[in-house]
């Protein structure tokens, strides 16, 4: 066979070869072949090559990656001891954390809980009593620095102090991948969601108060309008008015709006009060230099924000020997002691780096954090500067004032925060 011959059947070889490649790419061949894995006969079917490339292809994308990344970390875990020893040495310690009795000072906290009931009890009770007793004699203003300055204080407790720690907690690495890792959300999802009830509690209470008034308003008599009690509230509330209707209105209006006010105000407080619980037992728990700078913090957190609270309890309508007004101040000067002596109860058996005590606190704290973001925006900020027009209708030294007191509180907590 001449060389001239063997280059033509070379070529028609591969001439054929590239023929039955390329017809796998070609609609008759698919519709030939539309069921492929049952009409493999030795001539049709799918060509060996080109299944061969596509598997190949595939584990190139899929394991080539993984191969490469395998051979760049492994020499530097193995051969980097330094870095080993750093790793381990930031493994957080999950548990452990209890208190030996030699590094606990038991007259030093119980002491402290005495002071922590003192400084919250002076804050919370001192605006009731002058309320209460004018003999005292406290200037209007005082009132005015407690309310708007513990405003400041209150709304940075919720910033500062609850929600970073609900977010480090329910963080933190000793916990499972559910909390750590595959959803890090979770205290601002369970403060929205406390945020929330709140609001729908509160918003069905006052409509529940409005229909109930409306209904008994409506059961009344023309004759009965004039009773001493309804008087007494319109002529009170509009004694310019001599339209006995327009008088009723605005009684019942201002039920509704003491109403309203007072459950915000036991909103406030029960979120304070869950915080308190929480902060108290942290204290209990610490020791040496952090248990100084945390009592010294908490000093200043409890008197200013009892402070904030007691003249919110102030200005609330009770009846002249309501003991309201005396109970809530007492539930605010009592919840930190609480938690303290619960902490001190338990300061050998508790342990705060544990699984449950790292969620039952973060829960917790997102808790409050919710009911004090949304009492502190809602309750006081906006019902104090939107709704309220008595302090856009003063003159601008007042305004500046209030608001120059509302940034020192919240100023002077979030320094606080450095401590506690």
């Amino acid at each position: 066979m001449s060389v001239q011959q063997c280059g033509i059947e070379i070529y028609q070889s591969k001439l054929g070869v590239r023929k039955q490649a390329t017809s796998f790419f070609k609609p008759k061949f698919f519709a030939k072949n539309s069921n492929w894995f049952s009409d493999i006969g030795p001539n049709e079917g799918i060509p060996a090559r080109p299944v061969a490339l596509i598997i190949i292809t595939l584990l190139l994308h899929y394991a080539l990656p993984k191969v490469l990344a395998q051979q760049e970390t492994g020499p530097t875990a193995s051969n980097d001891d330094t870095s080993s020893d750093n790793s381990t040495a930031t493994t957080p310690q999950c548990g452990g954390g209890t208190i030996s009795g030699s590094d606990y000072n038991l007259g030093l906290h119980v002491g402290a809980l005495f002071i922590i009931l003192a400084t919250s009890s002076f804050g919370a009770f001192v605006p009731v009593i002058a309320k209460k007793y004018p003999s005292f004699r406290i200037p209007q203003i005082a009132f005015m620095i407690a309310k708007h300055f513990g405003t400041g204080v209150i709304l940075a407790t919720a910033f500062i102090h609850m929600l970073p720690s609900a977010f480090g907690n329910l963080t933190n690495p000793c916990l499972p991948s559910v909390w750590s890792n595959d959803y890090t959300a979770f205290a601002g999802a369970i403060a929205m969601g406390s945020a929330l009830i709140i609001f729908i509690i509160e918003y069905f209470t006052i409509k529940t108060a409005e229909e109930y008034e409306e209904k008994h308003e409506n059961n009344i008599t023309p004759h009965e309008n004039g009773s001493h009690i309804n008087n007494e509230i319109d002529v009170r509330i509009d004694e310019k008015s001599h339209d006995p209707q327009q008088r009723h209105h605005h009684g019942h209006m201002m039920l509704i709006n003491d109403r309203a006010k007072t459950i915000g105000i036991v909103i406030l407080e029960a979120g304070i009060c869950f915080h308190s619980v929480i902060i108290g037992m942290a204290l209990s728990v610490s020791t040496g230099s952090d248990f100084i700078s945390l009592l010294c913090a908490l000093v200043f957190h409890q008197m200013f924000e009892g402070l904030g609270l007691g003249a919110r309890i102030a200005e609330l309508s009770f009846p002249s020997r309501s003991l309201r007004p005396w109970l809530m101040s007492l539930a605010y000067g009592t919840t930190t002691p609480i938690g303290i002596a619960i902490g001190i109860g338990v300061r050998y058996s508790y342990d705060p780096q544990s699984e449950t005590a790292i969620i039952v606190q973060g829960v917790l704290d997102s808790i409050s954090a919710g009911i004090l973001l949304y009492a502190a925006m809602v309750e006081l900020l906006a019902a104090d500067f939107i709704a309220d027009k008595s302090i856009r209708k003063s003159s601008n030294s007042n305004q500046a004032f209030a608001f120059t007191l509302l940034l020192l509180g919240a100023g002077g907590m979030a320094l606080i925060g450095r401590w506690a």
